[in-house]
């Protein structure tokens, strides 16, 4: 039960990511800002991050740690990219 729980909010956080990643591009090639274009690389790096974590469920011959380190390491690129994209200036 907590698994198919634990399932459905990742479907719902990668879905939520989806939608904000293109609102973001659309505010970025309406008014052509860098910060909005990194806003909009770090909520795509989100999802594909949800779907690295959740990726042992298609292909099971990945070793955990292998997931672990991509994931962990898109985590902190995001927020690479979101600190960058608050403190520059258009």
């Amino acid at each position: 039960m907590i698994d198919i729980l634990g399932y459905l909010l990742d479907g719902s956080i990668i879905i939520l990511g989806t939608i904000l990643s293109v609102a973001a591009w659309k505010t970025y090639r309406k008014s052509g800002m860098k910060s909005i274009l990194l806003l909009f690389l770090a909520f795509l790096m989100f999802v594909s991050k949800k779907i690295i974590e959740n990726f042992h469920l298609i292909r099971t011959s990945l070793s955990s740690e292998i997931l672990e380190v991509v994931s962990t390491t898109f985590e902190l690129l995001i927020l690479l990219l979101f600190f960058t994209a608050l403190i520059r200036r258009d």
